[in-house]
């Protein structure tokens, strides 16, 4: 969904299904279970079970009865804009923030949102050539080999580059669009 078709866009409307790992019990292995934290949905402890690189799925026909009704009542979580949102509200204040908040709570699409090495992804995904505005402080939030995450939020006019240290506020800068 984008910005300018957003009529009933919401952080409640586009919150997320939670989701589990899957995992298999050696006693019953042709059956799949959601895994919580320290155990399945269905009370197996976790290091009991094996478990897969891959999600839970509660379609899947080897899905286990009673793990598919738990994920179902399971609470959802917020969607990636209203992630991102909360983390942007640390940011100092300026128009762009406000800007940047008044895009996710529309719904505007994030491009992407990785994590890692500050100084790689600001290589890769932190558009520098692009920068119109806040450059400066945005390179110098991603020059750091800690992990940070970069976030590219697009609108109809620009693109906001969102970089996000582990510790301390956001950095907001505004680029150009992908042409």
């Amino acid at each position: 969904m984008s910005i300018a078709d957003d009529g009933g866009w919401s952080f409640d409307a586009a919150r997320e299904p939670a989701q589990f790992a899957a995992a298999v019990d050696p006693g019953s292995p042709g059956v799949e279970h959601a895994l919580d934290d320290e155990q399945t949905l269905c009370s197996i402890p976790a290091g009991t079970v094996t478990v897969y690189r891959h999600l839970f799925r509660s379609n899947h026909p080897a899905a286990c009865p009673a793990c598919r009704l738990h994920a179902a009542a399971a609470p959802t979580r917020p969607s990636a804009q209203e992630r991102l949102h909360d983390r942007v509200l640390a940011a100092g204040p300026g128009s762009m923030k406000d800007e940047l908040l008044a895009a996710l709570r529309r719904g505007g699409p994030i491009k992407i949102w990785v994590n890692g090495p500050g100084v790689r992804l600001g290589q890769h995904y932190g558009r520098a050539g692009q920068i119109v505005e806040g450059g400066p402080a945005a390179a110098a939030a991603w020059s750091t080999n800690e992990r940070v995450g970069i976030a590219r939020v697009i609108t109809e006019d620009c693109q906001f580059v969102v970089v996000l240290p582990d510790e301390g506020p956001p950095s907001i800068a505004r680029a150009g669009l992908d042409r």
